[in-house]
């Protein structure tokens, strides 16, 4: 099973698996499967040098049910993240509640040895995100700490399927809205992955809640490296204090809204529309 796997990578460049059931196979077996495929990444990568993304070793990523953001022995049977079972249920509180969610997980995957932990609101295996909450549902998952995946549709308001007496899980399965999405959420969601995909501080930074009213936190990665501020659910005018993040003249950008400005006296001034997502400008 290892060689038929692991020849996958070889021949195409498959950079990582998700592992289904991990608790049910012996941990030597994942080990044996991610060393034989880091391997093959590496012979496929040194062979296919024009094609290759990047230089990233093989990556694994393995559902133990019930897992949340803790190091478990799992870690060292060759996963590199796990994915966390504990998000879902909490997503949909206030920000108050969820910042001390995001300053848990932060503080948690900070800690040596590093890891990596999988957070989502909606599973085929536990039910999808209350469908009139999918906005806050969205803008908490993809701005949480750690790694994150969306549930088909979650970002496009796909709704529940049939729920067949006996067997409830079934509303989490239906056909993709492809002519009846959410465009606006869709382009929410989307705003907020392309501003996670530019920073690592997002998903590695350490956390810091600046304000409750509003809500805004930073995301700051090791020496500075990248930072980020963030306003989540924010409209209209809007003066925030961002001396712990960005220096006095320093040029800021609203990614989501659009807005450059500059910082004077630590503080910026500009309209929200919708959520801020400060970052600087090079």
């Amino acid at each position: 099973l290892v060689k038929w796997l692991s020849d996958w990578v070889r021949e195409y460049g498959i950079d990582g698996f998700r592992c289904d059931t991990v608790k049910h196979v012996e941990p030597e077996s994942w080990a044996a499967l991610k060393a034989a495929s880091s391997s093959a990444l590496a012979e496929w990568k040194q062979a296919h040098p024009a094609q290759k993304i990047d230089d990233a070793p093989f990556w694994m990523v393995g559902e133990v049910w019930g897992h949340t953001p803790v190091r478990s022995h799992w870690f060292d049977a060759g996963f590199d993240s796990l994915i966390n079972f504990d998000f879902q249920s909490r997503a949909s509180g206030n920000w108050r509640a969820i910042d001390s969610l995001y300053n848990g997980y932060a503080s948690a995957l900070a800690k040596p040895p590093k890891f990596d932990a999988l957070s989502y609101i909606s599973s085929h295996d536990t039910a999808l995100f209350a469908r009139d909450q999918l906005r806050h549902g969205v803008t908490a998952l993809l701005l949480a700490p750690g790694g994150v995946q969306l549930y088909y549709g979650d970002e496009s308001g796909r709704p529940p399927g049939p729920s067949p007496e006996g067997d409830p899980q079934q509303a989490t399965r239906s056909d993709m809205n492809w002519s009846k999405m959410d465009s606006a959420l869709l382009a929410h969601a989307q705003k907020l992955g392309q501003f996670r995909a530019r920073h690592v501080a997002l998903a590695r930074g350490e956390h810091l809640m600046l304000s409750e009213a509003p809500y805004s936190f930073a995301r700051i990665a090791s020496g500075f490296a990248d930072r980020v501020l963030v306003v989540p659910e924010a409209t209209g005018p809007i003066k925030l204090a961002v001396g712990k993040v960005f220096a006095d003249g320093e040029t800021v950008r609203d990614a989501y809204g659009g807005q450059t400005v500059v910082v004077q006296g630590g503080f910026v001034s500009l309209q929200a529309q919708g959520t801020v997502l400060l970052e600087g400008v090079k």
